[in-house]
């Protein structure tokens, strides 16, 4: 699997925290210390927690079920975008709709509405429109792009959520922990971990520390099926050259001149 190094995750600022009295009591174990007033994270912690959210994710997408992606911070909504679309799998980056996961009915029916909108302004029925009625469409269609174009083909409440920072998106944790669904979230030193499933100490305001998390994230399914590719061709290039023996060949000749050489020295 596809780690980040201890020095990857510093020169990231990973282990930055926020100053001491904005630490939340729970969080103080994954501290390893206070320099000038910040609070320092471990990043061993967060290399074990980061291993075990991997297995969840892998787990997870070999079962077939959907892992949402969450991100609506501006400085890390297009890495969470860039990520999810990587592996195939929705995401929110607009603002949380409240009710997305506790009435995902309504929701449902939003992202109905808007992939019929998109096939009907698409085809040729939508030609006999006025410019003030296209209009109107196109505005409406707009504004459901912005919140939905994500999620257009989630059909059920995903199995897993992945958030880029617990502490941005706390609606979204709220009701994840309403409907039971696990949370593999990057955690700051101001949230309290034991409302995520699955927390990974880090810093979740810096950009670069968050991309190469979610990165490692994804990256481990897809690193070990082209490990088995590669072990699988180097078995079939192994084989043929096993099956074919040269040596014994070159041994049987070198074998044969030394015999002939040796025998008019035996006879004088």
């Amino acid at each position: 699997m596809a780690l980040p190094t201890l020095i990857e995750l510093a020169d990231s600022g990973a282990h930055y925290g926020h100053h001491p009295s904005f630490v939340y009591p729970k969080a103080k174990r994954f501290v390893y210390g206070i320099r000038q007033n910040v609070a320092l994270i471990d990043l061993e912690k967060t290399l074990e927690r980061l291993t075990e959210a991997q297995k969840v994710i892998a787990a997870n997408r070999a079962e077939g079920k959907t892992v949402l992606f969450v991100g609506t911070r501006r400085g890390v909504k297009e890495i969470v975008k860039k990520v999810a679309e990587q592996v195939g799998e929705p995401y929110v980056t607009e603002r949380w709709l409240g009710g997305f996961l506790t009435n995902f009915e309504s929701i449902h029916e939003n992202i109905k509405k808007m992939n019929e909108l998109d096939e009907y302004l698409a085809g040729d029925q939508s030609k006999g429109l006025s410019k003030i009625d296209r209009l109107r469409a196109t505005n409406k269609l707009a504004r459901y792009h912005r919140f939905l174009a994500g999620v257009t083909n989630l059909s059920a409440k995903p199995g897993l959520m992945v958030m880029a920072s617990a502490s941005e998106d706390k609606i979204a944790l709220l009701e994840a922990n309403m409907e039971g669904i696990p949370v593999i979230a990057i955690c700051d030193t101001d949230t309290n971990p034991d409302k995520i499933t699955y927390p990974i100490p880090a810093n979740d305001d810096a950009a670069k520390a968050v991309e190469l998390i979610l990165q490692a994230l994804v990256s481990s399914p897809v690193k070990e099926k082209k490990v088995q590719e590669v072990l699988e061709d180097e078995t079939v290039e192994k084989e043929p050259k096993k099956a074919t023996k040269p040596k014994a060949d070159k041994i049987e000749k070198k074998v044969s001149k030394t015999t002939v050489k040796k025998t008019p020295k035996k006879k004088k």
